[in-house]
């Protein structure tokens, strides 16, 4: 089966909080993220095309990286666990860009 990713995916699991117009700020269960998108967890997915924004909190940071984001795909697996069927549910977000988190301080350096 060929690879048809365009960006090398990192197993990472992590909170992020989802922001939208329709359904407000829920924080959510990431993971398999690369430089183009990412999976999240999400028990009821948000309909395909749905913009988002995504925040990521770095670990002992105040500050947040933010993404502006598209629902891709839809994701509904079945797994196997210790012998006991599991399923999991959630959606691929493909990132559109990276903007500056809301409320934050400009950087001294972009401010000329």
């Amino acid at each position: 089966m060929q690879e048809r990713r365009s960006a090398t995916r990192i197993d990472k699991v992590f909170r992020v909080l989802i922001s939208t117009e329709e359904f407000g700020d829920q924080g959510y269960v990431a993971r398999n993220i690369s430089a183009t998108g990412m999976f999240v967890e999400m028990a009821e997915p948000l309909p395909l095309n749905t913009k988002v924004i995504v925040r990521f909190t770095l670990a002992n940071e105040d500050a947040a990286i933010c993404a502006l984001a598209r629902v891709q795909n839809h994701y509904y697996v079945h797994y196997n666990d210790r012998d006991e069927l599991r399923g999991l549910t959630g959606v691929g977000v493909r990132f559109l860009r990276f903007v500056p988190e809301a409320g934050a301080p400009v950087p001294r350096e972009r401010m000329h």
